[in-house]
């Protein structure tokens, strides 16, 4: 099993998800990291290996896949691919070329649309969509890892809205201020700017591409168009090896308290700290009657003081095995 937890019948797992008995000589930040690790130690696996799986679809997962399952791509470009999967799991940008191998592999998830841009005829309806488009990646990934370029119809939308995002980053309308005592990175972003509209993603008022290459921080509080959200990044749910994350902490209570203060029925939510992208955020479409500087300030207040309590979550723990 790679990218996952273990199954009853697993005998090996590569994975960087909480608790999994991966071998701590392997650990690496992605999952392809770790892969790409044992390929070069096999003495750590179990003998006999035949079949390996991955169970849900996302760029660490499938590449990780494909650099056991793909000849030749982990000698040629092995280190390209685990960067690429940062791209995919972390959203941090530092190679252009990983960016783009990790976004139209991202794109392969959108079965009618990526089909349609690669001229693939669907033989009716897909029903297993995890199998169609892992199987997909691991068809064009020896050529899209050699040359991005030929599959631009699949990550140029994406990539447009990276760069219209680190662009709104240098021109400043969009802003990140950083308060490294709480973890806290404050996002706000300018929605009536003209390129705006660019800049957005997949419901984000900028594409996290640009926002988590710009700052290290792994809680994010984001200010747009006067809603408020504070999410906590992936790189708190796994087991990061290159550094140890502040622990995630419980946000139920400030949800509650924000609740409590609103004036005309706005609901706060905290989607939990075991939640892979958990967030504190507004429920629904009912507008808020806080001020967004408040409500930061709150968070920021809260979390200074939850911060001394115990952790709500800990990738760390002792490794769990599948039944």
């Amino acid at each position: 099993m790679v990218d996952g937890a273990p199954r009853p019948g697993t005998v090996c797992t590569l994975s960087h998800w909480p608790g999994t008995p991966t071998p701590e000589a392997l650990w690496h930040d992605v999952s392809a990291g770790i892969v790409l690790s044992a390929l070069a130690r096999p003495e750590l696996l179990p003998s006999g290996l035949g079949v390996a799986t991955v169970d849900h679809f996302d760029a660490d997962g499938v590449l990780a896949l494909g650099l056991l399952c793909v000849g030749g791509l982990a000698a040629r470009s092995g280190p390209l691919v685990v960067e690429a999967a940062r791209v995919g799991d972390f959203d941090v940008v530092r190679d252009r070329a990983a960016a783009w191998v990790a976004f139209a592999v991202g794109a392969l998830g959108d079965v009618e649309r990526s089909a349609a841009a690669l001229g693939i005829a669907l033989d009716g309806e897909v029903t297993d969509r995890t199998a169609w488009a892992t199987t997909e990646a691991l068809r064009i990934l020896p050529e899209l890892v050699e040359d991005p370029e030929r599959y631009r119809v699949l990550w140029s939308d994406e990539a447009d809205a990276f760069e219209s995002s680190s662009r709104a980053l240098i021109d400043g309308w969009a802003t990140i201020e950083e308060r490294p005592g709480v973890d806290l990175a404050i996002v706000r972003v300018d929605v009536s700017h003209p390129e705006a509209a660019a800049a957005a993603w997949e419901g984000a008022p900028l594409h996290p591409g640009a926002v988590h290459s710009a700052t290290e921080r792994l809680r994010v509080a984001t200010l747009a168009g006067g809603r408020v959200e504070v999410r906590y990044r992936y790189e708190s749910w796994v087991r990061l090896v290159s550094r140890r994350p502040r622990p995630r902490v419980d946000l139920a209570a400030v949800a509650s308290e924000l609740t409590g203060a609103e004036a005309a029925g706005a609901r706060w939510v905290f989607d939990g700290a075991g939640a892979i992208t958990g967030a504190l955020h507004l429920a629904g479409e009912a507008p808020s009657t806080l001020d967004p500087e408040g409500v930061v300030e709150v968070v920021s207040e809260r979390l200074e003081a939850l911060d001394h309590g115990p952790p709500a979550w800990d990738p760390y723990a002792a490794p769990i095995r599948a039944g």
